[in-house]
């Protein structure tokens, strides 16, 4: 499943609509509305370890992945469970301006350009996610 930063994830490509979604991957296991925005509902897909969030504001587009797919690659390199500084060195190195916050827990690396954040957990990516770039004050960049 390639990562195809600012564009979207294997098949899918940020903008898309729910109709499209579920031609490419099937029905969800579940949707649903999280608590804290109603302007926005979630596929969740549990084989791929994957949730999209559609934007209602925007016409239903896909605006938001987060996945664990073990098979998620960049640059033909296997990305989750692996050394993030393996990672930011090698595969990623042509990514630049990483903001990385440090958490009690987890970090998170932020590339805000292509929005995308890297979950890390004992120094290894455990999930990411990204997002249709936005520039200025919520105008979404739909490619």
């Amino acid at each position: 499943m390639l990562l195809k930063p600012g564009k979207g994830l294997g098949e899918l490509s940020f903008g898309m609509l729910p109709a499209t979604v579920e031609q490419k991957l099937g029905k969800p296991d579940r949707i649903f509305v999280p608590e804290d925005d109603e302007d926005e509902f979630i596929y969740q897909y549990n084989g791929l370890q994957m949730m999209l969030t559609f934007y209602k504001q925007e016409n239903d587009r896909l605006g938001y992945i987060r996945s664990s797919n073990p098979a998620i690659t960049y640059n033909g390199v296997l990305l989750l469970n692996q050394p993030v500084k393996d990672i930011m060195n090698g595969a990623m190195k042509d990514i630049k301006n990483w903001q990385i916050e440090k958490y009690d827990f987890f970090d998170t690396y932020l590339n805000e350009k292509d929005w995308l954040v890297l979950n890390v957990e004992y120094e290894r990516i455990s999930d990411l996610e990204m997002g249709v770039p936005v520039e200025g004050d919520n105008l979404y960049l739909w490619k």
